[in-house]
């Protein structure tokens, strides 16, 4: 079966916000804008969809993310590479976390779209707030360097031993002993903290 009017519109959609991306050196796979370095780390733009849309209204928010090998070794022991999923980036954002409060989220392509409109919106924020977010983000000490500044990732215990891992074990320490004081009440996490500071020994 063909794809709907909406679903070529949303296609339409993301393949004109692909264009600065693929000077950029990312790959396009799907609904995805991936950066993968020759280091191992990475780049990537996910256009998410809502579970509770359908063929003919297809809602979606605009996820960035960084990838570091380490971090999902240590999650899930192994590293994900070249096709990582934006879940796995220790540095996750959405679009709305750039924008003031009250921000946008989610987008929308229904039969009403104008799907010219939409994209000049979508473009704008991408021209302005995605793109240089992304940039100057070059290396992977520049993703090390925000997890070292304190970023609190979903996968603090990977962030953690990827830090110490890394050098950084002052820092490491200190964001442990802070999970340590979040933990309190949850004894599985606390358990997992427990036997990461059994491993940190210099």
């Amino acid at each position: 079966m063909g794809k709907t009017e909406i679903e070529q519109s949303f296609d339409y959609l993301v393949s004109k916000l692909w264009t600065p991306f693929k000077s950029r050196g990312y790959k396009k796979q799907g609904n995805n804008f991936r950066f993968y370095s020759n280091e191992g780390w990475g780049k990537i733009v996910n256009f998410r969809k809502s579970q509770w849309g359908d063929k003919d209204k297809i809602s979606f928010a605009v996820n960035i993310g960084f990838y570091l090998p380490e971090v999902s070794k240590f999650h899930c022991g192994k590293e994900a590479q070249e096709r990582f999923a934006e879940a796995s980036s220790v540095v996750r954002k959405r679009i709305g976390d750039f924008m003031p409060k009250n921000h946008k989220d989610w987008f929308e392509v229904n039969p009403s779209t104008n799907i010219e409109e939409l994209y000049k919106e979508l473009n704008g924020y991408f021209e302005d707030l995605i793109i240089p977010y992304l940039d100057p983000i070059c290396s992977k000490q520049d993703i090390l360097n925000i997890l070292i500044e304190g970023h609190r990732s979903h996968y603090m215990s990977a962030q953690i031993q990827t830090l110490w891992a890394n050098g950084y074990k002052d820092v490491a320490k200190q964001q442990l002993i802070n999970e340590l004081a979040r933990a309190k009440g949850l004894p599985f996490y606390l358990e997992e903290l427990n036997r990461i500071q059994q491993q940190m020994v210099d």
